[in-house]
């Protein structure tokens, strides 16, 4: 039988058992190791946009989460910042204790990201069983990152089908995780078995291949907000990725960062403390080396569609109080009109007409 046969041969989905005993271990799914439109409110929006297609976001646990949750000595009752011992029962488990004590979900985070984090916000603060939820995909990931990837590789292609073929993928949800980066063999079988039954176009190779690379033949996007350096922006588009860079307004050099990104062709996010609805029409940036941007400020709370902006735009987004995190913080922009306020290494100014 060739090649081609067996890729429209009718069969039964055949998840791989490495994959599957990864999921059972975590108490993971497929159909929901990434989040749709029904769980969260951001991408909810984007469907009031025809010309966006349906979306899905993988929602992990940011920064050094997962070591403070699974810490019986943490007293915060916060419901999102809490102790969870069915996580810290988990590492003991799988003896990864070591490895969640090095693990940090945003390499690029400052200590005012960290602290107003948007993991902090919505339904994780509502329900336990969010925050349990993430925390099980983040320390699966640890676990077996490889094995994690092949996973997300069939959860994106059950979502794909689910939704007619066509469909955007964000990994970076609530953390600055690499698993872009990751590099997985699939074996000819699971490749017949995901486009028969998925009805994808994966071509056989026998080299390893990033998520973007291995469904670069489908109607499959992918995009991400970043707030890593140029060198990691840059690493991100290089993979096919539509990235948006996102402002750290509290990092030292914040305002160097931000201008960098700009001239290199990346729209920008900015979270703005805004005292009304009203959005600035400009945002100016300057940094201590003389360098100064002017850039259209759009809505980006309308959709979470990033390639749907133009690239030379300040996105800015209303920030949300984050529970027992700082609003007045340095990470936040102040509505500050049309006079410079301080940021990291240099100015910002919020221009309203």
């Amino acid at each position: 039988m060739t090649l081609n046969t067996l890729n429209h041969v009718k069969r039964r989905l055949i998840v791989p058992s490495d994959v599957k005993t990864l999921l059972n271990n975590y108490s993971l799914k497929l159909d929901s190791l990434l989040t749709s439109a029904a769980g969260n409110a951001k991408l909810s929006k984007n469907k009031n946009f025809s010309n966006i297609p349906p979306a899905v976001i993988l929602h992990l646990l940011p920064d050094k989460q997962i070591n403070l949750v699974t810490n019986k000595n943490n007293t915060n009752e916060t419901l999102s910042r809490a102790y969870v011992p069915e996580l810290a029962e988990l590492v003991k488990k799988y003896n990864l204790k070591s490895k969640v004590d090095l693990y940090s979900g945003c390499a690029f985070s400052t200590s005012g990201c960290a602290l107003n984090c948007l993991n902090f916000s919505g339904r994780n603060n509502v329900y336990k069983t969010v925050n349990a939820a993430r925390g099980r995909r983040t320390l699966a990931g640890i676990d077996k990152p490889k094995i994690f990837v092949k996973s997300l590789i069939y959860s994106i292609a059950k979502h794909y089908k689910k939704n007619n073929y066509n469909l955007a993928v964000r990994l970076k949800g609530t953390d600055e995780n690499n698993y872009m980066f990751n590099k997985i063999n699939l074996s000819i079988y699971e490749i017949n078995n995901l486009n028969s039954y998925f009805n994808l176009n994966i071509l056989y190779d026998k080299k390893p291949r990033t998520l973007t690379d291995i469904f670069k033949n489908d109607n499959l996007s992918f995009y991400e907000y970043s707030k890593g350096h140029i060198k990691y922006l840059n690493a991100l588009r290089s993979l096919s990725i539509d990235v948006t860079a996102s402002m750290a307004a509290d990092r030292l050099t914040g305002a160097a960062d931000a201008i960098t990104a700009h001239l290199a062709g990346y729209r920008l996010a900015i979270p703005v403390n805004l005292e009304s609805n009203i959005l600035p029409d400009y945002i100016e940036i300057k940094d201590i080396s003389g360098r100064r941007v002017i850039m259209p400020a759009v809505n980006f709370d309308l959709y979470d569609y990033r390639p749907l902006n133009a690239h030379n735009v300040a996105g800015v987004l209303k920030v949300k109080k984050p529970a027992a995190g700082n609003i007045k913080s340095g990470f936040f922009i102040k509505d500050i009109k049309n006079n410079w306020q301080p940021i990291g290494g240099g100015h910002i100014k919020l221009i309203y007409k």
